[in-house]
């Protein structure tokens, strides 16, 4: 400031020197330039826009609702609306029709009737209980010389031991299911049925007891 102070009280030195117009702005632009720095020293200080701007946002922040969690009672909602629906039937329906056949000694309903009940059981995983039904199903058939449905129970009860890894008495079954389909003369299923015995390795010359 004092510097200031000097410059001024020079150039006012040197202004007198000088007459007229050029005199006079000499004069007067040392009092512009003071009168332009004191009111920069005293003017307020505005504050910056960028701390504005991160106040605001952590405003905004607060304001927003802080849980994000899915709601799990709906999304269970709707995850049950959207599942597939397992078949269901009734086991007493079924057992109900065996034993009106059984009654009547009908052993092609009863034979079909335990083949069907098996695949629903199938279905929907019990496949404990569809074993017996599929056995069931076998004991009616070859008493009433069913090969077709005996035929159809083998290769559901094959099925059933690969899947459990018992390939000794699914090639058993396979090998009994082949020869009702070579007495019954359905070359098709004959050659799926040995394919599935080469498929695994199975003997193809056993001669196994029914039961």
């Amino acid at each position: 400031m004092s510097a200031t102070l000097v410059a001024v009280a020079g150039l006012a030195v040197a202004a007198i020197e000088i007459n007229g117009l050029a005199g006079a702005i000499l004069l007067l632009l040392p009092l512009a330039v003071l009168l332009i720095v004191v009111v920069r020293t005293l003017r307020t200080p505005q504050p910056q826009p960028i701390r504005q701007s991160k106040i605001m946002s952590a405003m905004h922040t607060e304001a927003l609702p802080q849980s994000t969690e899915v709601d799990e009672p709906a999304t269970a909602a709707v995850e049950a609306v959207a599942a597939p629906r397992k078949p269901e039937r009734a086991a007493s329906d079924w057992q109900k029709r065996i034993e009106a056949a059984e009654a009547a000694k009908d052993l092609p309903t009863v034979a079909s009737a335990y083949l069907a009940f098996a695949r629903e059981e199938i279905a929907v995983g019990e496949t404990a209980r569809a074993a017996e039904h599929l056995r069931s199903s076998v004991r009616a058939a070859a008493k009433g010389k069913l090969a077709s449905i005996q035929a159809e129970a083998r290769l559901e009860l094959a099925e059933l031991a690969r899947a459990a890894g018992d390939l000794t008495t699914a090639c058993e079954h396979w090998q009994i299911a082949r020869g009702l389909f070579h007495q019954l003369q359905q070359v098709a299923e004959l050659g799926e049925t040995e394919k599935l015995m080469q498929r695994h390795g199975c003997p193809t010359d056993w001669v196994l007891n029914d039961f």
